[in-house]
């Protein structure tokens, strides 16, 4: 193939001589694009059929009892075991290991090769591969691999191929995958799929990569029984992850319209998410409400995966849900155009108007205390589980016997909530010091920067001779080098984070959003939806956390109703913020009445469910709700905040939190109730100006002018002053006041490349190659091509080169044949590559042939499953731009671009269907 110095007039000459030579074939490495859609079937209640071996109970309405059977502890066990290997699979491994156990006992479907799989899981979770090899858990497999089933066969065959507790053998790894797969085993058939997809083809194994995948879907189906609902979810997740098959949300849909149409309840509540995240365009308000009421005849609150909820609901209607979604059918009004937000598998978790104080997991939990190996973290879960149902106060005395438990065994956690518990009893100095020891403890033995924190309130504010500033100032300090804190920011100024004025912050958030912050995964979710084009990977990666976490939905949630900024925004919004607490439940209900009072208080049916949402959450203890509850009936006239407080009396002495207490205040019949209400209070406190200025009041209520006074000096130590000072800017913004200027960018890219960063040249290029920056260099720009071509970073290259203005692409073709480079990428079947070569033939074509012979490469680059190709073929097929006029195909081609979700398809589509009216 002759070399094209490309530069002008000659490029065009030698370009399409050369490309006229090649016939693009199909590439391999793309997963295949495979409508394999589901059988057409009657509706029918198939997924809620009974197992033959064990009948399902009934689960409780609030305040029934039920038993805790054999198929919940499997439930319980199989999660805990899962949890503990990603808490710290090395410090519990014993405790693992006597879960496996218990569960291999009540379960002989488990016992055996299951039991033997998940002991290896539990050693390299932990790290620990010479007892793996030592035990030699994965040789046994080996040794009756003629007794697995196909499914274990393909497990074993992971661990074989890659030399894990046993040296490797790659060769017998391939037979045990090749032979499932004869069987028809979906496992193995998606695991020769992705082998070949990743370039590696099984010896012995000749089927073409579409059917491959065809016959792993179909086995994956299986047989029309109870299981067909699961198995048809995986089929459509397999559709919305693009591993085997080209990404297709409208056939992944399908899969998910045929689970709930065989009984499945969440299934069918996943249909009516889709269309409430679905554009108006692709909305079905008619299928939104069928699959609605197929939820709610299922029994979507009553399916075995809310069993240990603190408080089920019992069944709910199609109605009620209806009425708690409150739909909003006709606006587009989603802020982020790419959002988190449909990718999000939110379900439905709703709570009754009471607490129960009964329950599965509680029961459990007392079961496995009894396992060898408990580690003091099972005592510390308990006295949660025991506070949250019986009451923080109520419970007490059993609570800190569960602590005190924990504490011996040397949880961390435990030691924590028992020195929380025993600042109430301030006064004792015996037992303030034992609160001060253990939270050091936490500090110097386990590393917690939280309790740093912990210090520096206890000595500022719950101490009785608060506050001791020396001690303070010191864990204040600490603290702040932890960097453990939040970043604390409104939502607009979070959104409006530069990398390069302010990089700490922004690192700080991401880091602990990796860490699992439940405030800071809203935080950089909202950030990396908000950004110019977000990857599809990084939104489906930030739902995931999203999804994992009810308190980071529902901050997400008031990030939502906060940026919201037109009324169509507002009202998608508030509607998504209802979903969050279908999702959550009553934990939500606060946040959720307030942003409808806001939002349109003024309505009486709004004004009623907002009564309805404090009520629940009143009823747990809550201060914050029954605070605005009692305002909200006293200003309309319905009772008095003394009635209030009266009906809710018991609920505050049993559970109430901080603001529940301080609501308790003017109430209370005597000093001694009070100075117990006080110190309940303060052990629950936050250590700022707002909890300081509320036990002032109440001191102030009760004329004890001392105490009041006490508490003013308390809050007028916080660190960074007072709350109320004017400055309007916050302690971060000051802080970082004449600290120096960060990096630009064009230093960031820089240090990058000193300090060998692969595709340091993409960075520098940007900064080099815009004529609208002080950076603009025509020759630097040129070599950080040329840099790239040579890395091996071949599609960004060809990239990079088409989008040159033309005097950095005359320096570029001096340095490098880059005729070569995108005719060799396209000849090894690069998908990129002959989209670049189509579009920059197109860029410099002169004539209809030249248009002629883009269109080709853009056809071969579409056919691989170029996204972006398949666009500028649709806009060349749909305007006859170098090939006959075909809106039909066009269009086709469109459509396949939105099942990939391109931003670009659907509005591309409606203008072709216009011009061709």
């Amino acid at each position: 193939m002759p070399a094209c110095p490309i530069r002008s007039p000659l490029l065009l000459t030698c370009m399409f001589a050369v490309a006229a030579q090649i016939l693009p074939a199909q590439p391999l490495g793309a997963p295949p694009s495979l409508e394999f859609l589901p059988p057409p079937l009657a509706e029918r209640d198939l997924c809620n059929a009974p197992p033959a071996s064990d009948k399902v109970p009934d689960l409780e309405v609030e305040g029934d009892d039920e038993e805790l059977t054999d198929r919940h502890r499997i439930r319980f066990l199989t999660r805990d075991i899962r949890n503990y290997m990603r808490r710290d699979a090395d410090r519990y491994f014993d405790f693992i290991d006597a879960l496996i156990t218990a569960r291999a006992t009540i379960d002989p479907d488990y016992a055996g090769a299951d039991e033997t799989f998940a002991r290896i899981e539990a050693h390299l979770s932990a790290g620990r591969l010479e007892a793996l090899h030592d035990r030699a858990l994965v040789p046994g497999l080996v040794a009756r691999s003629n007794g697995l089933s196909n499914k274990q066969a393909v497990q074993l065959a992971q661990f074989v191929m890659n030399g894990i507790g046993m040296s490797p053998d790659a060769s017998f790894a391939q037979s045990l995958i090749r032979e499932a797969a004869f069987d028809g085993n979906a496992h193995a058939l998606l695991e020769i799929a992705r082998m070949e997809i990743q370039g590696t083809l099984v010896q012995g194994w000749d089927a073409p990569l579409d059917l491959t995948v065809t016959m792993a879907f179909g086995g994956m189906l299986g047989e029309l029984n109870r299981g067909v609902c699961s198995r048809a979810e995986r089929i459509a997740q397999e559709y919305l992850k693009g591993d085997v098959v080209a990404v297709n949300p409208d056939i992944a849909q399908a899969w998910r319209r045929f689970a709930a149409d065989m009984g499945g309840a969440e299934a069918a509540w996943r249909v009516v998410e889709y269309h409430l995240s679905a554009p108006s365009d692709r909305k079905d308000n008619a299928e939104m409400r069928r699959y609605l009421n197929r939820a709610a005849a299922l029994g979507l609150t009553l399916s075995d995966k809310q069993a240990d909820r603190v408080a089920s609901s019992g069944a709910v209607s199609a109605e009620d849900l209806e009425a708690l979604l409150g739909f909003n059918h006709s606006n587009d009004g989603r802020r982020a155009r790419r959002s988190v937000i449909p990718l999000l598998d939110m379900t439905v978790n709703l709570d009754g108007l009471e607490a129960d104080e009964d329950g599965l997991y509680l029961d459990y939990l007392w079961e496995i205390t009894q396992l060898p190996h408990v580690p003091g973290h099972v005592y510390t879960r308990l006295a949660r589980e025991v506070s949250v149902r019986e009451g923080r106060w109520k419970a007490e005395p059993r609570i800190m016997e569960l602590l005190e438990t924990a504490v011996q065994m040397g949880d961390e956690e435990g030691m924590q909530m028992l020195a929380q518990r025993l600042i109430r009893y301030r006064d004792d100095p015996r037992r303030l010091n034992l609160a001060e020891n253990l939270l050091l403890e936490t500090v110097w033995r386990h590393e917690m920067a939280s309790s740093m924190d912990r210090l520096d309130a206890l000595y500022r504010c719950q101490v009785t001779d608060a506050p001791r500033m020396d001690e303070a100032g010191l864990w204040a300090a600490n603290y702040r080098a932890s960097t453990h804190g939040l970043v604390t920011t409104s939502a607009t100024d979070l959104i409006a984070l530069d990398p390069y004025k302010d990089p700490e912050t922004i690192a700080r958030i991401q880091s602990r959003a990796l860490e699992g912050r439940t405030g800071a995964v809203a935080d950089h979710a909202q950030r990396i939806q908000s950004g110019a084009i977000p990857s599809d990977g990084a939104l489906r990666f930030w739902a995931d956390r999203l999804d994992r976490s009810d308190q980071a939905l529902e901050a997400f949630a008031e990030l939502e109703f906060e940026l919201a900024t037109t009324p169509a925004e507002r009202a998608q919004a508030v509607e998504f913020f209802r979903r969050v607490y279908i999702n959550n439940g009553v934990t939500t209900a606060l946040d959720l009445a307030v942003a409808l009072i806001e939002d349109h208080g003024r309505d009486p049916d709004i004004a009623r469910e907002v009564e309805h949402l404090l009520t629940m959450a009143a009823n747990r203890g809550e201060g914050a709700s029954i605070r605005l509850l009692a305002r909200l009936l006293a200003r309309t006239g319905q009772r008095s905040e003394a009635e209030t407080y009266a009906a809710f009396a018991d609920v505050i002495e049993e559970r109430g939190d901080f603001l529940a207490l301080i609501f308790a205040v003017p109430y209370l019949p005597d000093p001694g109730t009070l100075d117990d209400y006080i110190d309940r209070a303060v052990s629950l406190m936050n250590c700022g100006t707002k909890d300081a200025d509320e036990l002032g009041d109440a001191y102030a209520l009760w004329q004890m002018p001392q105490m009041s006074y006490h508490w003013r000096r308390v809050g007028l130590q916080m660190d960074g002053g007072h709350v109320l000072a004017k400055l309007r800017l916050s302690d971060a913004q000051l802080n970082f006041y004449d600290k120096g200027v960060a990096p630009s960018a064009r230093d960031s890219a820089l240090r990058a490349a000193a300090d060998g960063e692969p595709r340091a040249h993409r960075r520098l290029f940007v900064q080099a190659a815009d004529a609208d920056l002080v950076t603009y260099d025509p020759p630097a720009a040129a070599g950080h091509v040329a840099d790239g071509a040579a890395a091996g970073d071949t599609a960004w290259a060809l990239h990079a080169f088409r989008v040159a203005d033309p005097a950095i692409r005359e320096i570029v073709a001096e340095r490098t044949d880059m005729a070569a480079l995108y005719l060799d990428a396209s000849e090894a079947g690069d998908a990129h590559a002959r989209f670049e070569l189509g579009m920059l033939l197109r860029d410099l074509a002169s004539g209809p042939e030249d248009l002629a012979r883009s269109a080709g490469w853009l056809m071969a680059a579409a056919n691989a499953g170029h996204d972006e190709a398949m666009v500028e073929l649709g806009f060349a097929l749909g305007f006859g731009l170098g090939v006959a006029r075909d809106a039909a195909t066009a269009l086709d081609w469109l459509d396949r671009a939105s099942a990939a979700n391109h931003p670009r398809a659907e509005a591309l589509a409606d203008l072709i269907r216009v011009a061709n009216r």
